[in-house]
């Protein structure tokens, strides 16, 4: 047996779930399948970095143990995001354990930043390679990667997934998964075939799917290299047959993610991810006449969107119903039945919610209408009682369920501040119930920079010296020292270039201190006031931890 036979051996005989408790005595458990693939994700993704080199290759059970430097994990947020975290700031050699929180700090915040769930997990996990909590973030941060590029934006051509009476509007309402089915639909169609699929589980089993699939996305010079696909059909035995298709995969250089013992077994996660690394090589969509769309989604909306996904929101414990909040694509259709908004004001003040009269999916389709809108209108009303709610007396809950945009994006502002506030009442209980939440927070920052001897102050949030990161970077050196690096900051920033320098510097070592930043650098360059209070106020949160 050849060295690649015994390799492929070994992978299709893992796949056993393990178990381990964690100190409370709960049971977790995690997959092997799962540890397999992400690790060598890992391997294919980082082989270049020259930084990665001596943690490469990682063998499955080395993982936990290599992550917990936390440079691993900064590398692979930047695989699925490119220029998230400014490689600048993390501990390049970490010598202790102290350096080692600092860059899982910087991981965990920026992960948080693209919409990944951090709740419940700290750097404490990833020292300890708490297994479920590591492959669990990593599943996140691996899947923002590969569906990153399944969108109109990139891809023109999806156009053609759109079925009859739906518009660009319905296609955008649609999860990465769901445009993949789709899209293994169509091209299964263009095929010729009868087979359909609805999940990445049971409908792959039988690996019929994937044979006509690669068969039809396959390059011209590609596919003569390729098994028939009647032929491997006409195998009785599943693994063989998956182990076939998956030998097609392979000639196309895209065996990722899966064994046949996944294939067989249904798998979805990383069913998903070999379909979504398929998409991505080869979407068959016939695009060359088709230009790209210019992306429209706005910075604001997006923090908005990565907001409420980092918050892993749902229904709290004994509801009735129980329910958990489904990862937002599109900011506007997300929130169009009302439910997310009304998980959002519960967590800001619990108890608000009267869950038993809400109305949770799956909707009749005839009355999916109404009982939205009504789930909109008790979003408004349970809205207004918040403490210093702002809303905008036209404001209802027709509106959302109309996805009107700017009324939309002024009620995420509001709950956002109502959020914040709540949040630094709860540290800080001299200043609870004060009124004016700006105030509150340039006052404390202007203590703070005065009781640190820095020279900077701010008026307000529109103040122009903020807009060279200068008063933020400060604060960052005030809560806590040693963590800037002055030899790289511009402090007579004037430049575009070097204003874009710092700014990118401030929110990053703001990231890394544990503040959980979701502005972007350019917020700060371009003086958006809104944003640029979101900082201070994250900043504002974390201070108030250390006293």
């Amino acid at each position: 047996m050849n060295a690649a036979a015994s390799l492929r051996k070994f992978s299709n005989a893992v796949g056993e779930i393990n178990q381990n408790i964690s100190h409370t005595g709960a049971v977790h458990s995690y997959d092997d399948a799962e540890l397999r693939a992400f690790t060598e994700y890992i391997n294919d993704n980082l082989s270049g970095d020259p930084m990665c080199a001596k943690y490469l290759p990682v063998i499955m059970t080395q993982l936990f143990e290599k992550i917990k430097d936390g440079i691993l994990l900064i590398k692979l947020i930047n695989v699925s995001v490119p220029g998230t975290i400014d490689e600048r700031v993390m501990n390049k050699a970490p010598k202790n354990e102290f350096q080692m929180r600092e860059n899982h700090d910087l991981a965990l915040m920026s992960a948080s930043s693209i919409g990944c769930r951090v709740v419940n997990i700290g750097a404490n996990d990833m020292l300890e390679g708490t297994n479920h909590l590591v492959l669990g973030l990593m599943w996140q941060i691996i899947r923002i990667g590969l569906v990153k590029g399944v969108n109109l934006q990139i891809h023109p051509g999806l156009v053609k997934l759109l079925k009859e009476g739906e518009d660009l509007k319905d296609l955008t309402k649609l999860s990465p998964e769901d445009l993949l089915i789709r899209w293994v639909n169509y091209q299964l169609e263009k095929a010729k075939r009868t087979k359909r699929i609805s999940n990445f589980g049971d409908d792959i089993k039988d690996s019929e799917a994937y044979v006509y699939l690669l068969n039809e996305i396959a390059p011209a010079e590609v596919k003569p290299l390729l098994a028939n696909p009647d032929s491997i059909m006409s195998k009785g035995d599943l693994a063989e047959r998956a182990d076939l298709a998956l030998d097609s995969a392979d000639k196309m250089n895209c065996r990722k993610f899966v064994t046949p013992k996944d294939v067989v077994e249904g798998k979805t996660k990383l069913n998903m991810a070999f379909v979504a690394n398929l998409f991505n090589n080869y979407p068959n969509l016939g695009e060359d006449e088709t230009q790209p769309e210019e992306d429209t989604e706005t910075r604001e909306e997006k923090m908005f969107r990565n907001w409420l996904n980092s918050q892993a929101l749902g229904t709290p414990p004994g509801t009735k119903t129980p329910w958990n909040a489904p990862y937002i694509n599109d900011l506007y259709s997300g929130l169009a039945d009302g439910l997310i908004i009304l998980a959002i004001i519960d967590r800001i003040k619990p108890g608000t919610v009267e869950w038993k009269k809400v109305v949770f999916p799956p909707f009749h389709p005839i009355r999916k209408e109404i009982h939205s809108r009504q789930n909109c209108k008790y979003a408004i009303s349970y809205a207004k009682t918040l403490p210093g709610m702002k809303l905008d007396t036209s404001s209802g809950g027709d509106d959302i369920y109309d996805q009107r945009e700017k009324l939309v994006l002024g009620l995420m502002w509001q709950l956002m501040r109502c959020y914040t506030k709540g949040i630094l009442d709860n540290l800080n209980k001299d200043q609870e119930g004060s009124a004016d939440v700006d105030l509150f927070i340039i006052n404390w920052v202007n203590c703070v920079l005065e009781q640190k001897g820095k020279s900077y102050r701010i008026k307000d949030f529109k103040d122009k010296t903020i807009r060279n990161a200068m008063p933020i970077l400060e604060l960052i050196d005030s809560i806590k020292e040693d963590v800037i690096d002055r030899s790289i900051i511009k402090e007579d920033a004037k430049s575009q270039a070097d204003l874009l320098n710092n700014a990118t510097l401030a929110v990053n070592w703001g990231r890394k201190i544990g503040a959980r930043i979701y502005a972007l650098p350019d917020d700060i360059v371009e003086g958006n006031h809104k944003m640029i209070m979101t900082i201070f106020a994250c900043l504002m949160e974390r201070g108030l931890q250390n006293y």
